[in-house]
């Protein structure tokens, strides 16, 4: 089973998020910027709402744009999208934070800002509770999370810029987080905003302490937003349930994988090379002695 490098995994663990630059070639960027083109229109009215929602530093004059149904797009637009489910590139990452065999959680989505969009509210679960949906874990080498956010930039994150925000470590806290931090009014100097070029891949983990910070450049923010947890766990209620729709039958069988609901046993597993896949024999039951009452 491929992994990250030794080198990504003291830095996810340090830090709760991890960059990784020119994730994805130009092409490819290309196709999914020229897809959201041909559907989304920035320009219209009310696609990005006057005002901000989240208050404190978050303010903005207007709110963040959003598009989603890409999977489901007019070919050929769709396929660019449908590329990135299991993408060969992911797997190791994948790999190392849910062990093999995971599903992608969520349908995919695009958030868009221009200049004076507000911010996205700081959240995160942290350390202080457990979440069996958002934690993070280590032991004996290895680390498990729950659900963990992809973030590919189709558009230039320059320092200062604003969009994706974590304070690094958060994952790993104890305490609980002041309000005033959490609404970007004090200790701003703890938040790093996550700069990168078009083509880079952020990943931060939901029990991070993550957000984003008001936009103040003059081109408009374009990041594409997949999220995976483990192969037992359904996050999102709307998400694809255990009966899927039609437009499954169209993706390869890779793709179909890893989409499949919520379950551990006998489940698809994706090989290192993210083209075939393998099931894994049935596992027979543990043996147990018989119950005193038995």
């Amino acid at each position: 089973m491929i992994e990250m490098s030794e080198r990504e995994k003291f830095l996810l663990d340090l830090q709760g998020f991890l960059q990784v630059k020119d994730f994805l070639t130009p092409g490819e960027v290309q196709a999914l910027n020229q897809a959201a083109d041909a559907n989304v229109d920035e320009n219209a009215e009310g696609f990005f709402p006057e005002g901000s929602q989240y208050g404190g530093g978050m303010d903005g004059q207007f709110g963040k744009g959003g598009a989603t149904g890409m999977l489901t797009w007019e070919p050929p637009w769709c396929h660019p999208f449908r590329d990135m489910i299991a993408h060969p590139k992911l797997i190791p990452y994948l790999n190392t934070l849910f062990g093999r065999g995971w599903r992608m959680d969520h349908l995919p989505f695009i958030s868009f800002a221009k200049k004076g969009t507000g911010g996205h509210g700081l959240h995160g679960v942290t350390s202080r509770i457990f979440d069996g949906a958002q934690f993070y874990h280590h032991a004996n080498g290895e680390i498990r999370t729950g659900l963990a956010v992809f973030q590919f930039q189709l558009a230039d994150i320059n320092p200062g810029d604003g969009g994706l925000a974590v304070i690094p470590g958060s994952h790993k806290a104890n305490f609980k987080c002041p309000e005033d931090i959490m609404l970007y009014s004090a200790n701003k100097d703890v938040v790093h905003n996550v700069a990168g070029k078009a083509g880079d891949m952020a990943i931060f983990l939901e029990a991070t302490i993550h957000g984003a910070l008001p936009w103040t450049a003059e081109h408009n923010r374009r990041s594409l937003f997949y999220r995976y947890g483990p192969k037992y766990l359904n996050y999102h209620q709307e998400y694809i349930g255990t009966t899927q729709p039609e437009w499954v039958n169209e993706l390869t069988d890779v793709q179909r994988a890893v989409l499949e609901p919520a379950y551990m046993d006998h489940r698809p597993l994706l090989d290192d090379d993210g083209t075939t896949l393998e099931r894994p024999a049935q596992e027979p039951a543990p043996h147990r002695p018989p119950h005193k009452d038995e």
